[in-house]
Formats: C-alpha cells, structure tokens, sequence
C-alpha cells in the first residue's frame, strides 16, 4: 500500500524545543497532517504509549538528557515498533553511524540519519522510503 505524505503519522522526540517546531513545520510544509511531538525520550515513550494508532514514522534524536536516542530505540523494539526510525543528530558523522549500526541491531526498519540543522532535502530523501 502506497502512502502520501498526508497520511503519514510522526512522532519527532526530540530535547530541544526548536528542534521540534522546526522539523513539525518542515513536515507540514510537505503535507503530513498527523504530527505528536515530544520534548525528551521520556515524553516520547509516553506518547507513543498513549496513541492508539501508533506512528508510521519515528525521528529521533540521540542525544537527550533523559532518554537518549540509544535508549529510545531499544525501548521501541521492546514494544515492536514497525514503523520508519530516522535518527537526528548535530554531534556529527561518527556519532550517527554509530546510532545507525544500533537502530539496525535492534531491528528497527532503519531510514538512515540526519544531521541537524535538519533541511528538508534529507527528510524527503529518507521518508521517500517509507512511502514506496
């Protein structure tokens, strides 16, 4: 089943609250309308413990303070979580490889990284593989 972008649900974890604003605009401007943000992981979990239609996509960030990144993603594999993972970073190339060698560990349907400041140009490149 082929998705649109106006289909698609997100939920962006993220500690950094302009992170969030910034990435939610960038998706609406591509036209997803059903968007849960999160300020930290532990926000994140409860999110996406209280949704009853859980999210196609996930973007997360790896470093928080609460819950980072590493974390999270085994905290979603633990509730088999099928959706997309997209992994935001602005520490840098080495620590989103790494972060993406654990999301493939875990078994996470793994879309690849972003460095912040997130463009719009690498969400689409990643989503595009969630809606084929």
């Amino acid at each position: 089943m082929t998705k649109s972008y106006e289909n698609l649900s997100v939920l962006i974890v993220d500690d950094d609250e302009f992170q969030v604003d910034f990435v939610s605009d960038l998706l609406t401007d591509l036209g997803v309308k059903k968007i849960i943000a999160a300020n930290g992981g532990k926000q994140g979990l409860a999110a996406f413990d209280s949704t009853s239609v859980k999210p196609d996509l996930l973007l997360c960030d790896i470093q928080m303070p609460d819950i980072d990144g590493f974390e999270f993603m085994s905290a979603m594999r633990d509730r088999e979580f099928k959706g997309g993972v997209i992994l935001m970073s602005g520490q840098g190339s080495r620590v989103l490889h790494s972060a993406s060698l654990v999301a493939q560990l875990s078994r996470q349907n793994f879309l690849g990284n972003i460095e912040k400041p997130v463009s719009k140009e690498a969400l689409v490149d990643k989503i595009k593989n969630i809606l084929e």
